[in-house]
C-alpha cells in the first residue's frame, strides 16, 4: 500500500548539479519521471508498505542507490524493516522529544557547505554527559539531523560528512557505547539511511579512543573504514576541503565561533513534520530484510584529503 502519489515535481538542482547527477548517479532529467515511476509500481505491488510515493519522496532512494531500481527498492524496504526492528528508537521520534541533547550542543550542521558542496554534520560526543540522559537519545538526534538534511536535493547529489570532535570524551562515554549501540548505528549508516555518505573526520582523539573504536570497527564493512579520517588536533586540515572564512574560529578558521544553535533552532520547528513522518511505514514487521546488493557506503566517492569526486 502507498500514499501521495504525485508525479509533480520541480527540479531544484542548478545546472552544474543536473550534470553531476547524470554523471555519478545516471540520473538523466528526461528519464527521470519514468525511473520515478518504476520504483512507484514496485513500492505499490509490496502490501506491507505504506510510505510516501510522491516524487521527491522516492528520489532521494533512487539516488542513493544510482538509480538502480531494485537495489532503491531493497532500500526502501531495510530501511523501514530497521526502524520496526528497532522500535525503541523511533517512537515519539520528534526533535522536541530530543531538545535536551541538542541544548548540550551534542549535534549541530555548519552553516556552509564544504569546498564540494556536501553538507557537514558536526558531531561532539564529549559534550553529552552519559549520567544525564542515555545514548540512545545520541542516536535519535542524528537521526533527525540527517533525515532533514537528505530532504535537500543538493545533499542528496553532494552527499554528508561528520567532523567529530572527540574532546572530552571519557571512560565513562566508553562504558555507555554497548557493541549493541554500535552495531545498530554502523547498520543505519551501511546499509539502511537514503544518503550519500562521504566520509568520518574525527578530531583530538584521546587514548580511550582505541577502546571505542574497537567496539564499532568490528561492524564495519571495509569500505566504510577506508573512508575514515584522524586528524588529531591538526585543525589546519579543515582547510583542505572547507573554505577557511567558514570554519569556526575555535577551529582554526576565520568564521564565527562554532554553534550548533542555529540548526537546533531550526530542527525545533520541524515537530509536526516528523509526526507525519512518524505515519508511515511497514505494516508487517515479520518480513524478512531484503538481500542488498551493494551497501549504502558503495555510494561514497573519494575521500576529502584527495578531494576526488
Amino acid at each position: 500500500m502507498a500514499e501521495n502519489g504525485n508525479p509533480d515535481y520541480v527540479c531544484t538542482l542548478s545546472a552544474e548539479l543536473v550534470k553531476k547527477a547524470q554523471e555519478e548517479l545516471n540520473e538523466k532529467p528526461e528519464w527521470r519521471s519514468r525511473d520515478i515511476q518504476a520504483l512507484r509500481e514496485m513500492v505499490e505491488k509490496e502490501k506491507a508498505l505504506r510510505i510516501r510515493t510522491d516524487d521527491a519522496f522516492l528520489l532521494r532512494f533512487l539516488r542513493a542507490k544510482k538509480f538502480d531500481y531494485e537495489r532503491a527498492f531493497n532500500l526502501i524496504m531495510t530501511h523501514f524493516k530497521m526502524r520496526i526492528d528497532n522500535a525503541e528508537l523511533f517512537e515519539g521520534l520528534r526533535p522536541s522529544a530530543v531538545k535536551h541533547v541538542l541544548e548540550a550542543g551534542v549535534t549541530g550542521v555548519l552553516p556552509h557547505r564544504d569546498k564540494l558542496g556536501r553538507r557537514v554534520i558536526v558531531f561532539r560526543p564529549g559534550k553529552w554527559n552519559p549520567s544525564n540522559f542515555g545514548i540512545t537519545d545520541v542516536f535519535r538526534t542524528n537521526f533527525l539531523t540527517m533525515s532533514r538534511l537528505i530532504e535537500e536535493e543538493e545533499t542528496q547529489i553532494n552527499g554528508l560528512v561528520m567532523m567529530m570532535d572527540l574532546d572530552g570524551i571519557g571512560w565513562a562515554h566508553a562504558k555507555s557505547i554497548s557493541p549493541l549501540y554500535a552495531k545498530k548505528f554502523m547498520g543505519l549508516i551501511q546499509d539502511a539511511f537514503p544518503a550519500r555518505f562521504k566520509g568520518m573526520h574525527y578530531f583530538n582523539e584521546p587514548t580511550i579512543f582505541d577502546y571505542i573504536f574497537a567496539i564499532g570497527k568490528q561492524f564495519m564493512k571495509e569500505k566504510t573504514v577506508s573512508r575514515l579520517h584522524f586528524h588529531g588536533n591538526k585543525y589546519e586540515e579543515l582547510k583542505e576541503f572547507i573554505d577557511e572564512e567558514n570554519i569556526p574560529s575555535d577551529y582554526g578558521g576565520k568564521g564565527p565561533k562554532y554553534s550548533n544553535k542555529e540548526w537546533m533552532e531550526e530542527l525545533l520547528k520541524l515537530d509536526a513534520h516528523f509526526d507525519n513522518e512518524a505515519k508511515y511505514g511497514l505494516v508487517d514487521g515479520t518480513l524478512k530484510k531484503p538481500t542488498m546488493k551493494e551497501d549504502a557506503i558503495d555510494c561514497m566517492v573519494g575521500s576529502y584529503r584527495k578531494l576526488d569526486v
